[in-house]
């Protein structure tokens, strides 16, 4: 097998949906788990000429238990959703373990920054010790791309890493989780440089207790070369840090840079709070700590635990941090996570909740797990996030666009999923606001009637989608959703409307139930209600404007 090719095995897979569902546009790719290899979609960045970077992940099947190893890709789509150019960035004997990041500089030249650690899943092809000079370094990589994604120009520096192997239960199953790596967990381009920061971790279980991750802040310039560079010890040992630190954890303030961060994890010099699980690291202009502070929940005295987890932030431009997040269900939280979008004033010594909203259903809820949220050119804020996730994959869900104003309220609230089909299961990646309004959405699809059937989508939606509700149904969106469904005891009807009312009707055209709307979500008791499938409709100022079947169980 040439591990250097594209995945041609998925090209009879390939489709597009040009305003498939009425959206201005729609790119996807359909692939099956069962294939050899595969490109995943993750993260969309519009760029100065108008056509859209992807950054993408091409996995190849590995072994038993660590399914795919991630390899760094990029895909290229013109400003109305057209494939341009697609590229597998494979490495020989390595892997990436972060998503590359996709960055146009000042003059508007396009540029990967990847990373490349030593690939130590052993059931693999390209498992290092196959080779006769098996690397001991990480590699951190910024290159230039021409037109096809093609590197043109490449800058790479060199870092030991830890290439013990322990060979346990865990280790096995995952072990390019829990080996010695570099990931990148944020960059972006500032002010004709590159801000961003990693973290070199230890292989996990490694007895040698007096080894501890190290995290790293720099600014890098276009050419490849560190102008700021500084490292500090953690008090972690090792572990999956993919699962902690997504991607946009860094805002630049006034006067440096804010990291914001989920976990217990601390730097070792800076007074680490074993109960702290929200840290905030405030840098200076040239990256280095200056201190390490708490946030907190807004209701912090009464969730289970001060819990955050898949954060990302953006920062205002009245010098406050949107920062999305899921936390622990009040009502249940050792199986159901709820969304929340926080404004947090970070202007001073303490970081205080300022403004907040909560979004959930009685399920697993997540916000887009890579970027959650963005500003608008009108400084207008989007939020995405999946509804009714369910654990491990198993339910049908609705991507969430919420548009909101600067005091968080809401301006519109629309609902999608993958159309065309029944039973889909979906989670949002990413949310990008566009320059002329509109706004990409990045997700991923499973089709639960059969679950070797998948999809990776982005598709970008016009301004004119988040007006009104003809707009957003001319676009593909939907403004009211019914869930759990099927369901039993009880039926939700969720939409942001004013001075609506739902309507439930049997298969007879009898109405069963009427209720007005006054709150985000209307919880009807249907514990009483017969098996079989019911009609509900919604009306604001006494027009239809969204209809569906449930299915009573």
């Amino acid at each position: 097998m040439k591990a250097t090719r594209l995945y041609t095995l998925l090209a009879l897979l390939i489709f597009f949906w040009g305003k498939a569902f009425g959206q201005e546009w729609e790119f996807a790719d359909e692939f099956s788990y069962s294939s050899n290899e595969c490109m995943t979609n993750f993260d969309a960045t519009e760029l100065s000429y108008g056509t859209i970077a992807v950054s993408s992940v091409h996995y190849f099947k590995s072994g038993e238990g660590d399914f795919y190893s991630y390899h760094s890709a990029a895909r290229k789509l013109s400003a109305d959703g057209e494939l341009l150019a697609e590229k597998s960035h494979f490495r020989e004997s390595y892997f990436s373990p972060n998503i590359p990041y996709l960055i146009e500089n000042p003059n508007g030249g396009l540029y990967m920054l990847a990373t490349y650690s030593p690939d130590h899943d052993y059931t693999y092809f390209n498992y290092f010790k196959n080779y006769d000079n098996p690397p001991d370094k990480a590699i951190i990589g910024l290159y230039r791309l021409d037109d096809n994604l093609e590197i043109e120009a490449s800058y790479e520096h060199d870092f030991v890493i830890d290439t013990f192997e322990k060979h346990d239960s865990q280790w096995n199953y995952l072990p390019n989780h829990y080996s010695g790596q570099i990931y990148m967990f944020s960059a972006f381009e500032d002010e004709g440089s590159i801000v961003g920061g990693y973290i070199k971790t230890i292989s996990h279980g490694n007895e040698n207790q007096e080894w501890h991750d190290s995290i790293y802040f720099f600014r890098m310039n276009f050419e490849g070369e560190f102008e700021d560079f500084n490292g500090y010890e953690m008090t972690t040992r090792g572990g999956a840090v993919s699962f902690v630190y997504r991607r946009n954890h860094i805002v630049k303030d006034d006067s440096g840079y804010l990291f914001y961060i989920q976990g217990r994890g601390c730097l070792a010099n800076f007074s680490p709070n074993a109960n702290r699980k929200g840290s905030v690291f405030r840098l200076d202009e040239h990256l280095n700590v200056l201190n390490v502070s708490e946030f907190r929940h807004a209701d912090y005295s009464q969730m289970p635990e001060n819990t955050f987890y898949n954060i990302t932030v953006k920062r205002s431009k009245h010098n406050t941090t949107y920062l999305a997040t899921s936390s622990k269900s009040k009502s249940d939280p050792s199986n159901d996570e709820d969304c929340r979008l926080y404004e947090y004033d970070d202007n001073g010594t303490a970081v205080a909740v300022a403004n907040y909203i909560i979004r959930s259903t009685n399920q697993w809820d997540i916000p887009a797990m890579l970027k959650g949220v963005d500003l608008a050119n009108d400084n207008t804020v989007y939020f995405a996030y999946t509804l009714n996730v369910g654990f491990m994959n198993d339910l049908d869900s609705w991507m969430m666009i919420e548009r909101l104003d600067t005091n968080l309220d809401t301006i519109s609230t629309v609902y999608y999923d993958l159309g065309g089909y029944d039973n889909i299961h979906s989670e949002a990646f990413g949310i990008t606001a566009t320059n002329d309004g509109g706004v990409l959405l990045v997700f991923s699809s499973v089709n639960l009637n059969n679950t070797d059937q998948h999809w990776t989508t982005v598709t970008k939606f016009p301004a004119e989608a988040f007006v009104g509700i003809e707009e957003a149904h001319d676009n593909g969106l939907k403004v009211a959703i019914a869930y759990p469904n099927p369901g039993k005891d009880v039926l939700n009807i969720r939409t942001g409307l004013k001075d609506a009312r739902v309507e439930v009707y049997d298969m007879n055209g009898m109405m069963v139930y009427r209720q007005e709307i006054t709150e985000n979500v209307t919880a009807i008791n249907t514990m009483d209600w017969s098996e079989g499938t019911y009609v509900w409709k919604v009306y604001a100022n006494n027009k239809e404007v969204e209809n569906g079947k449930w299915i009573k169980e």
